[in-house]
């Protein structure tokens, strides 16, 4: 593992950590007793995730920002149209679709606990619906408040197997998006 770069983001510390919204529209686990994940979702994205219990969250929230860097930028939660619906009839995963107003695109994820790793798993795919002349920039926006707290995390992109990921540290606990 090799990790880029060494300095302070700009705009250290950053703005005051808040907790997202308590209604959710849905809530999942793994089947397997070996995972110690649960998660919410709430306004098409993926909120709270807990670790290694149930009353210890330690994300904030992960949505995606679309744009296609000329007449739009959008924020899942808040500019897109969302529909949920289990993956099946009797388990804990789900499939989101998230869509664009105008048309344009639709996000469509599928999230469910790893069944045997405290992990989420999160396939997403951006779909292009109508073509706009431009391309489209998809971005992932996480806010992670390990051990419980949005203060003090540090954020790297770290190097492992060849591929670059985006991760997260506080006090011996971390996490990887990628």
């Amino acid at each position: 593992m090799k990790l880029r770069g060494n300095r302070e983001a700009f705009g250290a510390p950053g703005m005051p950590p808040r907790w997202t919204h308590s209604n959710k529209e849905a809530v999942g686990t793994a089947y397997s007793s070996d995972s110690k994940v649960w998660y919410t979702l709430w306004q098409g994205i993926l909120t709270e995730v807990y670790y290694p219990t149930i009353d210890s969250p330690q994300i904030r929230d992960l949505e995606f920002l679309v744009t296609d860097h000329h007449s739009f930028f959008h924020e899942e939660k808040r500019h897109l149209e969302s529909h949920v619906e289990l993956l099946a009839p009797h388990g804990l995963a789900y499939r989101i679709t998230n869509t664009d107003p105008e048309g344009r695109y639709r996000i469509v994820k599928e999230v469910m606990g790893h069944p045997h790793l405290s992990c989420v798993l999160l396939h997403c795919k951006l779909e292009r619906m109508k073509e706009t002349g431009h391309p489209l920039g998809l971005y992932a926006l996480l806010a992670p408040h390990l051990n419980v707290g949005g203060w003090g995390n540090t954020g790297l992109v770290i190097e492992a197997g060849g591929r670059e990921l985006l991760a997260a540290e506080k006090d011996g606990l971390a996490l990887v998006l990628g």
